[in-house]
């Protein structure tokens, strides 16, 4: 009797390997590819960074700063001086005297790394403020004027052009 030895071809080119493997393979790559995705849209969408609170199973914006600003009849004027960069804040109302600065943040749109905080000093013992502009504003953007004492805000969204223009915040 003569025996016959079949060749067994190596474990790589067996067809029901490959079989099983290949849904496996393919569902990481696309998991790898969604997970470099997701992780590149936080810095173009990063999370919202308004004050939210919860309303049962989903979210509403929380107003109370908004509210606490209009309690206070607090208002003010923005004169953006683009030559200069100069920013004069005028608030109108009642304010802590221990109030020193206040903090003027400018949101460009989705864009959070063109976002920028510009520090407002109180001048003397006055409800007038001074600060000065990294760069100027050329599109629309969210001013919020946020104190170092204090819990309330004002907002506004400003739209191009700026020359000249006075900003008035109203709650």
């Amino acid at each position: 009797m003569q025996q016959e030895t079949a060749s067994i071809p190596p474990w790589y080119k067996q067809p029901w390997l490959w079989f099983i493997l290949t849904p496996i393979l393919a569902a990481m790559t696309v998991g790898f590819i969604m997970l470099a995705v997701a992780i590149g849209q936080y810095r173009l969408d990063p999370p919202l960074d308004r004050d939210f609170a919860r309303d049962g199973r989903g979210y509403v914006l929380d107003e109370t700063k908004e509210e606490n600003a209009e309690r206070l009849g607090l208002s003010a004027e923005l004169r953006l001086d683009e030559l200069t960069g100069e920013a004069l804040l005028e608030m109108k109302g009642t304010l802590p005297t221990e109030l020193r600065m206040i903090e003027l943040h400018i949101k460009v749109g989705a864009n959070h790394m063109r976002d920028h905080v510009i520090p407002l000093h109180r001048i003397a013992d006055l409800n007038s403020f001074n600060g000065s502009l990294k760069s100027a504003l050329t599109t629309r953007s969210e001013l919020i004027l946020v104190p170092e004492v204090g819990d309330w805000h004002l907002t506004y969204v400003a739209h191009p052009p700026f020359e000249n223009k006075i900003i008035s915040f109203i709650p």
